[in-house]
C-alpha cells in the first residue's frame, strides 16, 4: 500500500513573490513618472497605489506568512501598507481629514521608510545564497 505525503502550506501553494514584486515595481514606476513631470497625479496613480502597490502586496505578505517566510511577510506587508498610507496622505486632506503634510513631515515619513529599507537590505545579506 502506497503512503501519501501530506503537503504543508509552503509546499502546496504557489510562490506569491512575483505578484508582490510586480506590484511594487509598477506602482513605483508610475509614481516616478509623476515625480518626473511626465504624468499628473490622477486616479490612475492613486488607484495603483491602493490596489496593486498596497492591497496586492499585503495579500502577498499574508501568503508569505502561510509559507513560514518571516522576511517576505515583513517586506511585502510593510511596503503594501506604505503605499496605502502614502495615498491616504494625499487623499485624506482633500476630504477634510487633517491637513496636508508639509515638507518636514514628508521628509520624516520617507526617512523612516528609508531606514526601514536599509535594515531590510541588511537582512537580505543574511539570506541563504540559494534562496
Amino acid at each position: 500500500m502506497e503512503t501519501q505525503k501530506i503537503l504543508t502550506a509552503s509546499e502546496a501553494t504557489a510562490n506569491p513573490v512575483p505578484l508582490g514584486l510586480l506590484g511594487f515595481a509598477l506602482t513605483t514606476i508610475l509614481l516616478n513618472l509623476h515625480n518626473a513631470g511626465f504624468i499628473t497625479l490622477s486616479t490612475v496613480t492613486l488607484a495603483m497605489g491602493i490596489f496593486i502597490g498596497g492591497m496586492a502586496q499585503v495579500i502577498v505578505g499574508v501568503m508569505e506568512w502561510k509559507k513560514n517566510n518571516t522576511f517576505g511577510t515583513t517586506a511585502f506587508t510593510a511596503y503594501g501598507f506604505f503605499w496605502i498610507v502614502l495615498v491616504a496622505l494625499i487623499v485624506m486632506p482633500s476630504k477634510g481629514f487633517g491637513s496636508a503634510p508639509g515638507k518636514n513631515e514628508m521628509t520624516a515619513f520617507l526617512a523612516l521608510w528609508g531606514i526601514f529599507t536599509l535594515f531590510m537590505f541588511i537582512g537580505t545579506l543574511r539570506l541563504n545564497k540559494a534562496l
